[in-house]
């Protein structure tokens, strides 16, 4: 599903979340960012392939970061894809994005290695369409 914002719109800011309650001062600060420069903020989840399955915990937390979203003006939407970052930036171009805001990793160096960084990647891959990425502690 690909979100549309109003063309009249300028500032875009997407803001990357995953299935745990600390994402909730993401959508906080997209928020306040959206408010700040008089724009428009989107939530977005992507939902790796193998990924289809998760648990009934980690559902209830996305829908209540997607309300969180809904109550504070923006709007959501699932992705998927392979590779989370190239799914990311893809939507950004498309959509024009402005800045996004994602947090910092919790995850250990071991399990980075093994599935691989999402941050770095996309920092490069939208640096260039002049897209600002903002991690949050």
């Amino acid at each position: 599903m690909m979100v549309v914002f109003d063309p009249e719109v300028q500032r875009r800011i997407m803001v990357c979340v995953t299935p745990q309650k600390s994402c909730e001062r993401l959508i906080k600060r997209g928020a306040a960012r959206a408010r700040e420069v008089d724009g428009q903020f989107v939530v977005i989840y992507v939902n790796k392939k193998q990924a289809l399955n998760r648990e009934l915990k980690e559902h209830k937390i996305l829908l209540e970061l997607f309300e969180l979203a809904k109550n504070l003006g923006g709007t959501v939407s699932i992705l998927s894809g392979e590779e989370v970052y190239d799914t990311l930036a893809d939507f950004s171009k498309n959509n024009k994005i402005t800045h996004i805001i994602v947090g910092k990793s919790l995850r250990s160096a071991f399990e980075i290695q093994k599935s691989g960084e999402v941050i770095n990647p996309l920092i490069n891959a939208v640096e260039k369409n002049g897209i600002t990425v903002e991690v949050v502690d």
